[in-house]
């Protein structure tokens, strides 16, 4: 579902200067508001996160962020999600062990070790999650893959409007896009589109991950946890995100400018054509 630019931004008159000329022009800039995430199981409340994202719809957010922090499986783990201003509440469905992630888990410091443990490298993070590396048969092809992101960029209207937020969205072997999520950062778009996943409880193992922002570590480990096969972007990917990916099973694929592209990991989805 899309957002509405409208909630989601606000006019201001700005300056506008080119060279030493200025005029007086009414500009729109996202609007961003904190939102503080309260979980709370058999054995008490934690204080899980605070994040500063736009104001429309939340729930796929927070639905996401605990996903890929490994919080909870799916939505039947959320008994109940309450949003009352800047304050979510989540009523966990069943205790356990969350208690113990709550406890030890510190999403708010975007580190690839926050998610699965006390890891600090990434192969040791990703170690720690114990997942098996993605084994997905799913295939999408470059020209596929090209679609996506054009079709993102252009159902982008909160950044078509302002300039100020990242898009991902989720996108089948044709390239055609099911969900697309924006907000003001690129780990709140990539956990809004899980979230719309998840409550959609598709397979994220026949999809893929398409997005604007930069491929991290902790960005990569979000799409490993989910078990999505397939990540591409604009944007460049980092040592990190590549050494993650490698070892997560995912094919990795960045600077996705036109017909052009770069596939750091995993080839063998991507009907590449050697020159």
């Amino acid at each position: 579902m899309e957002l509405n630019p409208l909630t989601n931004t606000r006019k201001l008159s700005i300056l506008r200067c080119e060279e030493e000329a200025c005029i007086e022009v009414q500009d729109m800039v996202v609007r961003e508001t904190g939102l503080r995430i309260i979980v709370a199981d058999s054995e008490g409340e934690e204080n899980f996160a605070f994040v500063r994202t736009i104001p429309e719809r939340p729930r796929p957010l927070i639905l996401g962020l605990l996903f890929t922090t490994r919080i909870i499986t799916g939505p039947g783990d959320v008994h109940k999600l309450v949003v009352k201003n800047q304050l979510a509440k989540v009523r966990l469905a069943d205790a356990c062990a969350m208690h113990e992630k709550l406890t030890t888990l510190r999403p708010t410091a975007r580190l690839v070790s926050g998610v699965c443990g006390p890891e600090e490298s990434v192969l040791g993070a990703w170690q720690a999650c114990d997942l098996p590396p993605i084994t997905s048969s799913f295939s999408i092809t470059p020209i596929a893959i090209t679609h996506a992101i054009r079709h993102l960029n252009a159902k982008m209207d909160i950044y078509r409007a302002t300039g100020g937020t990242h898009g991902a969205a989720l996108a089948d072997a044709k390239g055609t896009l099911h969900f697309i999520a924006e907000d003001v950062g690129r780990h709140n778009a990539v956990d809004r589109v899980i979230g719309q996943g998840l409550e959609a409880e598709i397979n994220f193992e026949a999809t893929a991950l398409i997005c604007s922002g930069r491929l991290t570590s902790d960005l990569v480990l979000k799409a490993a946890v989910a078990r999505i096969p397939v990540v591409a972007s604009i944007s460049a990917a980092v040592d990190s995100g590549i050494e993650l990916a490698d070892a997560a099973g995912i094919s990795l694929v960045g600077f996705v400018r036109g017909a052009r592209m770069n596939v750091y990991t995993h080839p063998n989805r991507l009907a590449i054509v050697a020159a």
